[in-house]
């Protein structure tokens, strides 16, 4: 049996044993059943200005038609209850999964099929809980307008299997400076906004829209688009330097790039294909605390669960519909 990879709490330990007797394939299969080991029996201790946070295993992905998983929210509804979806090619179809992965079910939404939906999150307006869909992948920054739908999040223990979820809102917008790639969204209800991250650009730039459901009473409607106002530029979204390149592989150009985000009072939580980083939203020009996660596949998604900011989990996407894909939970500090 040819040696395993080493696995650490620190991620980059994941590849560095060049084998010859192994294809990077196989590297990568065994990188990944090592990490998810070590994930599942002792937490990953975070090294760098996270204290005492930790990750862990929290379980399997279990229905097979969740692949990609590209946004993840917390129920504001339910306890213990996520939500899910497929980015572009798929359906215009939510999946609802427990915190350690089981299917809880999946439904369709009453809107046409999206051209690449990459992010959603989950937020209370008035006392009622919803979920929000983001259609603003935009790989070549081609797309003239890009659009997020809100719908009022279901109880799925009353919703039958055949329901259509009916949106409140699909509002299509657009960036002051051209177009651009994003995969993350998050919502502050109680400022009244949306914020978009984006994907590509260097530095990674930082959005805002309104939130405004107060005319949506009934189908929605059609309205004009809105132009997104640029908020800040974030620093600590930068890829290991060159040295480190042989690491990754193919996968070193894009480890910086934010893959999701989530919000909970004034700490902004980013998932990138290496790390996660947490942002306090009281000073965007403060370094981000930094907490290292296992590099096991590629990272789609995360949220924040629960009331006090302190737990949150992440996806990863099943890759080309095969294998296994996973569920993390990181417990952070308690909020200062």
């Amino acid at each position: 049996m040819p040696d395993l990879p080493i696995v650490s709490a620190d991620p980059r330990m994941c590849l560095t044993d060049k084998n010859p007797s192994l294809s990077r394939s196989g590297m990568i299969a065994l990188c990944f059943a090592g990490a998810l080991l070590f994930c599942e029996i002792v937490t990953v201790q975070a090294e760098e200005l996270a204290p005492h946070s930790r990750v862990e295993w929290a379980g399997v992905i279990e229905s097979r038609g969740l692949n990609e998983s590209s946004g993840l929210a917390a129920s504001k509804r339910q306890q213990n209850v996520l939500w899910s979806m497929n980015d572009s090619g798929g359906n215009a179809e939510l999946f609802a999964l427990s915190t350690s992965g089981k299917h809880l079910g999946s439904w369709m939404l009453d809107m046409p099929k999206p051209s690449d939906w990459e992010a959603m999150t989950s937020f209370v307006w008035e006392q009622n809980p919803y979920l929000l869909v983001a259609d603003i992948g935009d790989n070549f920054a081609v797309r003239g307008q890009v659009s997020y739908t809100i719908i009022p999040e279901p109880d799925i223990e009353k919703l039958a299997p055949d329901a259509r979820l009916k949106p409140v809102q699909t509002q299509t917008f657009t960036y002051p400076d051209g177009p651009r790639d994003s995969e993350a969204i998050a919502v502050d209800a109680d400022q009244g906004e949306i914020l978009i991250m984006s994907k590509r650009t260097k530095p990674i730039e930082l959005y805002r829209l309104p939130l405004d459901l107060g005319r949506n009473s009934g189908p929605p409607r059609p309205t004009p688009d809105r132009v997104a106002e640029k908020i800040t530029s974030l620093n600590g979204l930068e890829k290991p330097d060159q040295a480190a390149a042989d690491l990754y592989g193919d996968a070193w150009p894009f480890l910086a790039m934010p893959t999701g985000m989530s919000l909970h009072g004034n700490r902004l939580l980013v998932t990138t294909l290496e790390h996660a980083l947490l942002y306090d939203r009281r000073n965007w020009a403060a370094p981000p605390q930094r907490i290292a996660l296992p590099y096991i596949g590629q990272r789609e998604a995360i949220t924040f669960a629960g009331d006090k900011g302190e737990v949150a989990y992440l996806t990863h996407e099943r890759e080309y519909g095969m294998r296994h894909a996973h569920l993390l939970r990181l417990t952070l500090s308690p909020p200062e």
